[in-house]
């Protein structure tokens, strides 16, 4: 038996999709993407209508069908948006009452950033393009983020539950000379040399951090957990939605994307002064993991002041 939460998301979806049959005989197309890289989410509904004789009353009725096919395409596209490794929006929206009104009413008020009209004999076919921001970086109205409560959610079960915290570095200890007469001691085997990962300018604040996928398969999602190994090979988190301002979470989000290092380096979030780390796997849960010394450098440059991580600026590229 359906619960009163799952027959409310039926009925509006129904009450939404039921709507764009009024005055339109003919759906055309229903398109909708997730445009990580500019921070929107675009839809495109295409509507026309029955020639009646009156060309404005069949273009406004044409464009209120389009119009809605394009809300049914956001809405869609919306409900496939990762939260983390374990939700998506539409489960969300399944679960609460109060994030179904709420991506309704954001869909209701998506931009519409163009509308063209063309005639296919007498009948109008017109085309509405629309937007929903995912945050407020490159992109106005009302974003996704804001209106998902991210920011008080409890992370995945999957994720580390300890907090990556470098120790203070070990004083070294002497090295005994032998006694008279005694044989030298084994000469100890040279120990690895540690990977040199630095900001553009290690003289300057980092202002940002980009994580370089490398090809590693990876979902795009609004709450990814970046970890690492500790001494104990046991998960530790590096960065989260935890580690971040609430009020960065429901403005900014907690990550941006991009599709190569360079155009990471060119987004306004990343600062003149970024460090780039080498993502080094991704795990089944979709969990981000990068190398121990990577994780005490990102540690080390996000101190004394300089919290760059609280305020959310943090972009993954894929290659």
């Amino acid at each position: 038996m359906l619960g009163k939460k799952s027959i409310g998301f039926i009925l509006f979806t129904a009450l939404l999709i039921g709507s764009a049959s009024l005055d339109a005989f003919a759906q055309e197309a229903v398109i909708g993407q997730v445009n990580w890289e500019a921070g929107y989410i675009r839809a495109i509904g295409v509507g026309t209508a029955q020639s009646s004789g009156n060309k404005a009353l069949d273009v406004m009725s044409a464009t209120r069908a389009a119009t809605v096919i394009g809300q049914r395409a956001l809405l869609e596209t919306i409900k496939g948006v990762r939260i983390d490794s374990a939700t998506r929006v539409e489960n969300m929206m399944l679960k609460e009452d109060v994030i179904q009104s709420q991506v309704s009413g954001i869909i209701q008020g998506a931009q519409v950033i163009k509308t063209t009209t063309e005639w296919v004999g007498e009948a109008p076919m017109v085309t509405v393009e629309m937007h929903i921001c995912l945050n407020l970086d490159q992109c106005n109205g009302r974003p996704l983020v804001a209106v998902l409560s991210l920011e008080g959610r409890s992370e995945p079960p999957h994720a580390p539950h300890r907090t990556f915290t470098p120790l203070p570095p070990q004083q070294t200890q002497p090295v005994a000379k032998p006694a008279a007469g005694e044989p030298p001691s084994a000469t100890p085997a040279k120990r690895p040399e540690r990977v040199k990962i630095q900001p553009s300018d290690p003289n300057k604040p980092v202002t940002g951090l980009i994580l370089n996928l490398e090809g590693h398969p990876f979902e795009r999602e609004l709450l990814p957990i970046v970890a690492t190994k500790g001494e104990d090979n046991q998960y530790l988190t590096v960065y989260s939605a935890k580690l971040v301002e609430p009020k960065i979470i429901r403005t900014k989000g907690v990550v941006r994307y991009q599709t190569s290092v360079e155009q990471a380096k060119k987004h306004p979030l990343a600062g003149e002064n970024v460090l780039v780390v080498s993502v080094e796997n991704i795990t089944k849960e979709n969990m981000i993991i990068i190398s121990l010394d990577a994780a005490k450098v990102i540690s080390e440059t996000n101190r004394y002041g300089n919290n760059y991580l609280s305020e959310g600026k943090v972009v993954i590229a894929d290659r």
